[in-house]
């Protein structure tokens, strides 16, 4: 990154978020969430049936709120090949920044990734 916003400052300290998503009737859905951030991508981690994650699959236009700020963004599902990339990865990174307890041991296939560009 060589033009860091302060924003991203933000985004990169916190420890949660609030991803706001349409939920199943158009209505704003607020969910309180662990993120790691990362190069203008937060990333986050469903488990298999959150609500959140199935207001994504439906409307990927969301809005990413850290205190009083908050970012619209648009999220990416990603297909079974993709997921098994990226879910070490990103479960690296969640325990980097959340600790080895941070995190519990994923089941195979019970986890799914998540991102979404933010938008400054």
């Amino acid at each position: 990154m060589t033009d860091e916003r302060p924003d991203e400052n933000l985004l990169r300290d916190a420890r949660e978020l609030t991803l706001i998503s349409a939920g199943a009737g158009g209505q704003p859905q607020e969910t309180p969430l662990r993120f790691v951030y990362r190069d203008g991508v937060v990333c986050l981690l469903a488990t298999t049936g959150a609500d959140w994650y199935r207001n994504i699959e439906r409307d990927h236009g969301v809005v990413v709120r850290v205190g009083r700020r908050g970012f619209r963004g648009r999220a990416k599902v990603y297909e079974a090949r993709q997921r098994a990339k990226m879910i070490d990865e990103v479960v690296a990174l969640f325990r980097k920044k959340y600790g080895a307890k941070g995190i519990a041991e994923p089941e195979k296939g019970t986890l799914l990734p998540v991102t979404i560009d933010v938008q400054f």
